[in-house]
């Protein structure tokens, strides 16, 4: 189907080519005719400058006739010059005694023709200058002139003098000959009819094309892309009407808008109002970012375009603005082009891309073709291909969003015809999708459940009282199974160590690493103390275990280890080695302040335990307490709990409390810690498990 489009399209493209520069027809090569190309002359002359005073002008061969050729002479800036050109019917007797016309195919910007003499006829305005904003282009038509037999020399030399204002693109191409009148008429009425008058056609269906996505986009306004269009064909139909104005009963002489308001409007407005729509229609059918300060900029470029075209205060004055603005109009399609290509070719949207690019085939190829004869071949007088182009592409981007709506427009009436069907459909399969969904979290409720019973048999505080200790436990889990864990390692009476361990995530996930580290941490610290093992390299063990244990779980831990070591007086020293985990908080009653056991500078620890592949430090260190000090040992979830305000529990809320409690029991500290965070938090809810040990030396 994608070959046979492209087919189709090439065959188009060929057929077209075909009819605009066909052969001439029959009546064309054989009606007699003079062709006058090699017998031009000039003579620059002055806006009042008479027939009679240009018939005594010294004339010069003008070197070609071609596109440009007269404004190579006068310049852009407006000039008048006259042209002269003579025939005698003698080359071509069958055209004595009969009304004969003269052919122009194309000659700008405006002039007046004289016969021997006699006027003949005018096209376009040249008013009173380059500055007369009532000047008035001649147009892409060709130029006819009738002579009447009366005005003919039939046995001697005819004058032609044609007084032109050479304004912009002045120029007058090849093909002029003197023929008889049904002849000229004919073909004039064909080259006129190829270069301006066909548009006329394009300019129904690009209305159909407005009314159409307009239609659409009001009843779809989620999809801009359909206003895109909608705009691009109005401005278009706009657009193309630039190249028929002189045919316009409200442009210029025939009354109403003056010819260079009309033409900053269709030719300049119009032209850089397709160019951002063009743009944002690329941006929002390939669902690209397009960000609010490149649509500003975008949108102020474009406006600033239009402005200043509009506010132009003579054709000359436009004509040297537009040539510089426009190449950044060009610029803009470029890229834009290029954004399509390069979608098309790894972009996300390739399926997009790719059609908006076939869409676009006959506008690139036709703008290039023009491109070609215009610049290099210096041919006017064929139609502008890209405007056809255009009209193509647009019609492919009509018949595929047609088919969008319509597919649309389908499934709208199967679901208008099959409502009923669909709905009972759909009910009985949520049913039944709601019935599975209650019996897996019942499953998962009761699993959830049986985690939490077999955890808490795991890890509870001691029953039993330890000599000079008095301590206090806060176990809350986020949800049922919790992800923090901890031990108390004793023998009888005597407290030997604490640990405090969070495994990162909820859930059951998190609790199953808890039970399986808890086995793993016991049999280090205890095999460690045995040894009188460092309590870093305990854990550094147990990072190796834990990782060759756990294989793929991707949950880690974080921990603080103490051993405790009772000495004299009533007095302990107590090693410590964390990894990754909050220190511990110690008030000192001998001076009554709250401190963060932390490692001396140059023994930092770092690296959590059981992730393969990072590096990792852990480190000893040692402190000493007394009687009255007090130790808390906590995860995360106490200090990182928040209030409405987004603001933290932190440690200096927790330290507060030590202080203002540190008379208390453990248990009564524990119940102020809590309280503190309850009030803090108020209606917010918590966000990870919360453990908390407090230990006060008796």
């Amino acid at each position: 189907m994608r070959k046979l489009g492209f087919f189709f399209l090439f065959a188009l493209i060929c057929v077209l080519s075909l009819i605009f520069t066909g052969c001439k027809n029959q009546q064309e090569e054989e009606a007699p005719r003079i062709y006058l190309d090699d017998a031009f002359y000039y003579a620059i002359g002055q806006k009042d400058t008479t027939v009679e005073e240009a018939a005594l002008f010294n004339y010069t061969k003008l070197p070609k006739l071609a596109y440009k050729n007269l404004s190579d002479i006068t310049g852009k800036d407006g000039a008048y010059i006259w042209l002269k050109v003579g025939f005698n019917l003698a080359a071509e007797p069958a055209l004595k005694g009969d009304d004969l016309s003269m052919l122009i195919p194309y000659l700008h910007f405006a002039e007046e023709l004289y016969l021997n003499g006699y006027y003949i006829d005018d096209y376009g305005i040249m008013g009173e200058g380059p500055e007369d904003p009532a000047i008035q282009d001649a147009g892409l038509m060709a130029h006819l002139f009738d002579f009447p037999e009366s005005f003919i020399n039939q046995e001697e030399d005819n004058i032609v003098l044609i007084k032109v204002f050479s304004l912009g693109n002045g120029s007058i191409t090849p093909g002029v000959f003197v023929g008889l009148r049904q002849d000229a008429w004919v073909t004039s009425d064909n080259m006129t009819f190829w270069r301006t008058r066909i548009y006329m056609f394009l300019e129904g269906f690009m209305l159909c094309v407005f009314i159409f996505f307009l239609m659409i986009f009001i009843a779809y306004r989620q999809d801009r892309i359909y206003f895109y269009l909608s705009f691009l064909s109005l401005l278009s139909m706009f657009f193309f009407s630039g190249f028929f104005g002189g045919d316009l009963p409200w442009v210029g002489f025939h009354g109403g808008m003056t010819y260079l308001f009309f033409f900053k409007f269709t030719k300049c407005a119009c032209f850089f109002g397709m160019e951002y729509m063009f743009s944002l229609l690329v941006f929002d059918f390939l669902q690209m970012k397009h960000t609010i300060a490149e649509r500003v900029l975008r949108s102020s470029y474009v406006a600033i375009s239009v402005i200043v075209c509009m506010v132009a205060p003579n054709y000359s004055t436009l004509i040297k603005i537009s040539h510089i603005i426009i190449w950044f109009a060009l610029i803009d399609i470029t890229l834009a082009i290029g954004m399509i290509i390069k979608s098309a070719i790894k972009g996300q949207k390739r399926e997009r891309a790719r059609m908006l690019l076939v869409a676009l085939s006959p506008f690139l190829i036709s703008i290039n073709t023009d491109f070609v004869i215009k610049t290099f071949f210096n041919n006017i007088t064929l139609p502008y291909y890209s405007i056809f182009g255009w009209a193509l592409s647009v019609i492919i981007c009509f018949l595929y969003f047609s088919t969008q709506y319509n597919r649309i427009a389908f499934r709208m009436e199967y679901l208008n015809q099959n409502l009923t069907k669909e709905v009972e459909e759909q009910t009985r399969k949520l049913v039944e999708s709601n019935r599975k969904l209650a019996h897996e979290r019942e499953i998962a409720i009761k699993d959830m459940h049986m985690a939490a019973v077999v955890q808490q048999k795991f890890f509870h505080a001691p029953k039993q009282k330890f000599k000079y200790w008095d301590y206090a436990v806060c176990y809350e889990p986020y949800s049922e199974v919790s992800g923090d864990f901890y031990n108390f390692h004793f023998d009888g009476d005597k407290l030997h160590g604490l640990s405090v361990f969070d495994a990162s995530g909820h859930g059951v996930a998190a609790g199953l690493v808890t039970m399986l580290s808890e086995t793993v941490i016991r049999q280090v610290y205890e095999e460690s103390r045995r040894k009188h093992r460092k309590l870093s390299n305990a854990i550094e063990e147990l990072n190796k275990n834990l990782i060759a244990a756990k294989g793929d779980v991707e949950n880690y831990l974080t921990g603080v280890v103490m051993h405790i070591k009772e000495s004299k007086g009533n007095k302990c020293e107590i090693n410590i080695s964390c990894s990754a985990h909050p220190y511990p908080l110690l008030y000192k009653n001998d001076d009554k302040q709250v401190i963060e056991i932390q490692p001396p500078i140059g023994l930092e620890s770092y690296g959590p335990i059981g992730i393969d592949g990072i590096e990792t430090r852990y480190t000893d260190f040692w402190f000493d307490m007394k009687k009255g000090d007090i130790l808390i040992l906590y995860t995360d979830g106490l200090t990182e709990t928040m209030n409405e305000k987004r603001e933290e529990f932190g440690k200096e809320r927790v330290g507060l409390v030590l202080k203002e409690n540190s008379r208390k029991g453990a248990n009564a500290i524990l119940q102020a810690v809590l309280d503190a965070l309850e009030k803090h938090s108020g209606q917010e809810l918590r966000t990870d498990d919360v453990t908390v040990i407090v230990l006060k030396r008796k």
